[in-house]
């Protein structure tokens, strides 16, 4: 099972950034890995765990923010598609090591 923790909130303030930071870390603290911004991912050996911290998460949960909670199986998540579409393109992997001198 895998568990998604998506979220928005307010950064308009100091003390909203403090609420997002402190919301960041117990996500962080409870085992959640970074996905992309704003969506940190748990994997669980099953439903009644994921259950749990899903509980954890509604009681750290701060006021003014939007948190979606997801559900996934393993299944499902081993069939994610990935499209990584980037302005500007990725660097090229050097295939063989080179070396320049400088002479002066």
């Amino acid at each position: 099972m895998v568990l998604f923790v998506m979220f928005d909130m307010p950064t308009n303030t100091k003390r909203d950034i403090k609420k997002y930071t402190k919301f960041r870390k117990k996500l962080l603290e409870l085992g959640f890995i970074m996905f992309q911004y704003s969506i940190y991912i748990r994997f669980c050996k099953s439903l009644v765990i994921a259950q749990k911290y899903e509980k954890k998460i509604e009681l750290s949960a701060p006021l003014g923010g939007s948190i979606r909670v997801i559900k996934v199986t393993e299944a499902q998540y081993k069939n994610i598609l990935t499209i990584e579409n980037y302005r500007e393109k990725p660097e090229k992997k050097v295939q063989k090591q080179t070396q320049t001198i400088l002479i002066f």
